[in-house]
């Protein structure tokens, strides 16, 4: 499972070291983030394995409460092996 956060901040709060110590400290494993600024603001699109759903909601909660100004948003995906998913998708077809 994979989970995507998106942050949104003022350029005045916490920097990316704080939430990469967030993150690091929830275990984690960061395998994209993307920071973009624009109109006085910076978004980070932070990309994230290895916890799932509660862990994600907690995560969540944890790096909105760095600063009250930080709007944060998840995304939770579901990824499925492809050959376990074309195997399934070819016995339904068999039956």
């Amino acid at each position: 499972m994979t989970h995507t956060f998106h942050l949104s901040l003022g350029t005045n709060e916490p920097v990316a070291g704080q939430l990469e110590s967030t993150l690091k400290n929830s275990n984690a494993q960061i395998e994209k983030w993307v920071i973009s600024r624009r109109a006085g603001c910076y978004d980070h699109c932070i990309t994230v394995n290895g916890i799932g759903d509660e862990s994600a909601r907690a995560l969540r909660t944890e790096l909105a409460s760095l600063n009250g100004e930080i709007k944060v948003h998840v995304e939770h995906m579901l990824h499925f092996d492809s050959g376990a998913a074309q195997a399934s998708l070819s016995a339904g077809i068999s039956s």
